[in-house]
């Protein structure tokens, strides 16, 4: 992907850590991608899901219509976001249907780095996600919480 300049990258995946797609993690951003990826589907209290754990990675927690936290959402210090991710309408062979979970979410947060990006703003990780703070709404206990992340990013659509 990054041969391809490609520059954002979501990972609707979650796993355990392992060395070879660490690494392959590293290299990637060390080329620039920025990867945004889903916190997980385990529970609460659950080990931490890769790739989302990674610190280079941008880990996406779900919650629903009320905002609510997924009940099956892993939580955790590597949580940034989160966005809506439950009972979110997904195109299937031969239709539609809702579906549930962290991997739904995490496009949401991949979209607006892109954005970002796409004006000109700089692949750093760090200043990315400082971006998207000045625009949180705060859903957990103030500041950074192991539930919700930073919380919900929230822009205004620029087109009617």
């Amino acid at each position: 992907m990054a041969k391809e300049k490609i520059t954002v990258v979501n990972l609707s995946i979650a796993g355990t850590d392992n060395k070879v797609v660490r690494v392959a993690f590293g290299k990637a951003r060390k080329k620039g991608l920025v990867m945004v990826a889903a916190a997980g589907n385990w529970g609460s209290g659950s080990k931490p899901a890769y790739p989302a754990a990674y610190k280079q990675v941008v880990a996406v927690t779900a919650f629903n219509d009320r905002k609510l936290i997924y009940s099956r959402a892993n939580t955790g210090k590597y949580i940034d976001f989160a966005a809506p991710g439950v009972r979110v309408w997904t195109a299937i062979p031969g239709g539609g249907r809702f579906q549930s979970g962290t991997s739904f979410a995490s496009p949401y947060i991949a979209v607006l780095m892109a954005l970002e990006v796409a004006k000109g703003g700089r692949k750093n990780m760090d200043s990315l996600r400082g971006i998207l703070r000045k625009n949180i709404i705060d859903m957990g206990v103030p500041g950074k919480d192991q539930i919700f992340g930073w919380g919900f990013v929230h822009k205004a659509a620029k087109c009617r």
